[in-house]
């Protein structure tokens, strides 16, 4: 009698769930089925060509592709030194906003930090485009504090930049939210016990921030790797990165197999590495203050 009033109580719950659920098998594991399936096809379907047949040229061809390879390995490591530039200005700020300032001058600061999201990327990057470059705002009030300096637009330093720029407030938020749940009882009984701000950091507070990091390092990482619109207007004719090879593929040369295939390669590869961060982290968390 009981396991069948659990079983009415549970099915009108369960439809709840229904419109997440359709949202999410529609906007997430239909595309990347096709996805998929477009990696075998030897045709453009949307370009007006025959029906496309099957094939594995696109995976042999991306294998054989050394710039492929060139490009994916230098995306990745623009990635990582973009993730840990913007840990290391998320932490600090993420803290201050939490801990330090009066809860007044906390949601102004958190106004601050969110409001680059209601202006356009595009924008966000033009902005950054006119201090930086021969003659713009930063150029000129070095030169005119007598400093020599030579713009690095057009430049890979460039596209770390304008990356950092725009997705530190992601680590920002991210890390804000996992240090403010931190009792501040917890961080006094640390320093009673005699630990410095070093101890009570890499015991307490990375320990309990880490779902924050986690959370952060993934709206980093995963969109800095794959990025494509950076790279083309601010990293010049040597910054093109993985995803600019992709974006050509689909816009220019309409070789929608090939940049499936590449698409796949590139998304396999970013869940691995998640993969292991996840596992590392975790275990560096259990090593250093125990299960969280």
């Amino acid at each position: 009698m009981d396991k069948n009033k659990r079983k009415l109580d549970f099915c009108p719950g369960c439809l709840w769930t229904l419109p997440s659920a359709a949202m999410l098998l529609c906007l997430t594991i239909a595309p990347l089925v096709m996805l998929l399936l477009f990696s075998f096809m030897n045709r453009n379907m949307f370009a007006g060509q025959p029906w496309p047949g099957w094939t594995i040229n696109n995976l042999t061809r991306m294998m054989a592709a050394p710039v492929f390879w060139r490009l994916l390995g230098k995306s990745l490591l623009i990635a990582l030194l973009v993730t840990a530039i913007c840990i290391l200005l998320a932490y600090p700020a993420a803290w201050a906003i939490a801990k330090v300032v009066s809860p007044k001058r906390r949601s102004l600061l958190m106004m601050v930090v969110i409001m680059p999201f209601f202006i356009s990327q595009l924008l966000l990057i033009y902005a950054m485009i006119n201090l930086i470059q021969s003659g713009g705002l930063l150029m000129t009030m070095l030169s005119a504090l007598g400093l020599e300096t030579r713009s690095i637009l057009y430049t890979n330093g460039a596209t770390v930049l304008v990356l950092v720029y725009e997705f530190v407030p992601y680590m920002i938020l991210c890390l804000y939210s996992s240090l403010e749940a931190i009792s501040d009882n917890v961080i006094q009984a640390s320093h009673i016990l005699g630990a410095n701000w070093f101890k009570t950091f890499t015991n307490i507070v990375f320990p309990m921030s880490v779902p924050g990091l986690l959370s952060g390092i993934l709206l980093v990482f995963v969109p800095t790797a794959g990025t494509f619109m950076e790279p083309d207007l601010v990293g010049g004719s040597n910054g093109m990165m993985v995803g600019s090879m992709i974006n050509t593929q689909y816009k220019d040369n309409l070789n929608m197999g090939y940049g499936a295939i590449l698409s796949c390669v590139l998304l396999i590869v970013l869940c691995i590495i998640m993969a292991i961060v996840s596992y590392a982290t975790k275990q560096a968390q259990k090593r250093i203050g125990g299960d969280i």
